[in-house]
């Protein structure tokens, strides 16, 4: 069974990366870099780790 955004119909195996596919819709950026001073945030967590490498 597919999870199928209500958007725009694109399916998902899981609910999970249809809950992350959602942010793309209401631009939410729920996971935040963790880095002191900034202040970027973004709306897949794998993109906020590997934003979050560029410090180190």
């Amino acid at each position: 069974k597919f999870h199928q955004c209500s958007i725009c119909d694109k399916p998902f195996p899981r609910p999970s990366g249809l809950r992350t596919h959602m942010n793309t819709h209401t631009r939410e950026k729920p996971y935040p870099c963790p880095f002191e001073g900034c202040a970027k945030s973004f709306s897949v967590v794998s993109n906020a780790k590997r934003h979050y490498r560029t410090h180190t």
